[in-house]
């Protein structure tokens, strides 16, 4: 079995192993994904940038005309050398797997097939095909945390010669996180703005980062299931215009809910106060609020309705990368508004 675990991949990405020409990195920040596959294919020896060495796929073209991912992983190069294909969007699809399983098998002598995948579960068929075939390599990507945002930021700032006191640096990292590609950009933007100067203070943070951090996540999806609708366009466009997966925002809005039925069945079958079982959870005091009013207001055979649509949701949204987006704001605007519904009832 061949893959890593997610501390052990920058090492891989330092000095990639092309023993294994078939390649899959997978994980719900999509501009992690993203940036160490441009990694890999930096280091594959082939220029991206020539149409007869270097091709792109779309998990959803293949789905429907898999055949040519065998075509263009079986085929030699005009002019000699290795070939390389990417595949991007790839999810729960049954014919790529397949594909990426048979040619994982084979040692493709002339070609470096790299697949990125969303969050793939450990019984995900792309995932498994990859991870016990002989020839292919997985790759675990995950956000960035502690020490790797540390060296994002390190690294950043040295291309630019520059240099961040620990006020800034603890200010910038609060902003950051979100998304791989978003939170380099910022960083980049940060740096730009303070050409010419000694180095980055807390106010130049302020002044030029945006956040692009995981609270805004939450702050999404509290208001979602608080019912706080005229909010939730801006706190979704926020999200988006930074590059969070539409698939975080399902997933934790999944995950609030089955905590939320957790809780919903001390209050009604256990007959505890929502203060208690609130404080029992011990949420951030920013996230306390809006968590009794969601408790407070959705009733225990409400609730798993609502966990059924969420669940369809994500299913569809995978079988639909096209539509992603549009299905995630559905989510949340009707559950939204199911909630402010429910909230007024019991007002």
């Amino acid at each position: 079995m061949a893959q890593k675990k997610a501390g052990e991949v920058e090492a891989f990405l330092s000095r990639p192993d092309f023993s294994f020409p078939v390649i899959l990195l997978y994980g719900p920040d999509p501009g992690l994904v993203s940036e160490r596959s441009d990694k890999i294919a930096a280091q594959s020896g082939v220029d991206p940038d020539d149409p007869f060495a270097a091709v792109r796929l779309s998990a959803d073209d293949l789905e429907k005309d898999i055949g040519r991912l065998y075509d263009e992983a079986r085929t030699l190069s005009l002019f000699g050398g290795k070939r390389l294909i990417r595949v991007r969007g790839a999810g729960a699809g049954k014919a790529l797997a397949e594909a990426v399983a048979t040619l994982a098998e084979e040692k493709l002598e002339g070609a470096v097939l790299i697949v990125e995948a969303g969050d793939l579960k450990k019984n995900a068929a792309l995932r498994t095909s990859v991870e016990r075939a002989r020839f292919a390599m997985a790759l675990p990507c995950y956000q960035d945390e502690g020490r790797a945002l540390d060296q994002m930021i390190d690294e950043e700032f040295a291309a630019s010669g520059l240099t961040i006191d620990r006020a800034a640096r603890d200010e910038l990292r609060s902003r950051l996180g979100a998304n791989r590609l978003a939170s380099r950009g910022e960083v980049r933007k940060l740096c730009l703005y303070a050409l010419g100067t000694r180095g980055v203070v807390e106010e130049d943070v302020r002044a030029i980062v945006g956040d692009v951090s995981a609270d805004t996540l939450e702050e999404t999806i509290d208001a979602t299931a608080s019912g706080e609708v005229r909010r939730l366009p801006h706190l979704v466009d926020r999200l988006v215009t930074a590059g969070t997966a539409t698939f975080q925002l399902h997933q934790g809005l999944l995950r609030y809910f089955q905590q939320l039925q957790a809780m919903r069945e001390m209050v009604e079958r256990g007959g505890e106060p929502i203060g208690r079982v609130v404080e029992r959870r011990r949420p951030h005091f920013r996230r306390r609020h809006a968590m009794e009013v969601a408790l407070a207001a959705w009733p225990l055979e409400r609730i798993a309705p609502t966990l059924r649509r969420i669940e369809a949701d994500i299913l569809a949204s995978r079988k639909e990368s096209a539509l992603a987006l549009t299905i995630t704001r559905r989510t949340l605007l009707d559950v939204a508004v199911e909630a402010a519904r429910l909230k007024a009832r019991r007002n």
